[in-house]
């Protein structure tokens, strides 16, 4: 996991090292069926990301990467875009949701590449050592005439 992705993911878990998140995201997410690994070849992750369903019809999105993703970027940015989130759209989904450590531009940006806009300002005091965030979201309205 890049270093970036490490203070992110920490930012917002009860583990106090990298060892501990490791066997926490393991143990959390390893068997679950919406998270995929993207790789380099058989043998060299680059990227995990997961499609989390958090509430009826709603996705949260996680996604940590090792300092391999450069090498991959691009397909995996237009797999995610052009494939993976009109599927959830098509499945019935109405919103895609993220969030990430403020002050991360270029994670910022990439949200932006998926469709996802900026949601709030910085949320002061999201992390467990007072740490911002700003949420990203893509949403459709599905609310009925006139409500």
């Amino acid at each position: 996991m890049r270093e970036r992705d490490y203070k992110e993911f920490s930012a917002v878990s009860f583990t106090s090292d990298r060892r501990e998140l490791a066997d926490l995201m393991a143990e959390r997410y390893g068997e679950r069926t919406d998270v995929v690994v993207g790789c380099l070849d058989d043998y060299t992750p680059a990227c995990v990301g997961a499609a989390i369903m958090s509430r009826p019809n709603v996705i949260t999105l996680l996604f940590f990467a090792t300092d391999h993703f450069p090498e991959i970027a691009l397909p995996v940015t237009r797999f995610i875009r052009k494939q993976f989130l009109p599927r959830l759209v098509h499945a019935g989904v109405h919103r895609i949701e993220a969030v990430s450590l403020a002050g991360y531009v270029e994670t910022h940006a990439w949200l932006k590449t998926l469709g996802l806009d900026q949601e709030t300002e910085e949320m002061r005091g999201y992390g467990k050592h007072g740490e911002a965030f700003i949420q990203f979201a893509w949403s459709r309205d599905v609310r009925p005439f006139g409500a």
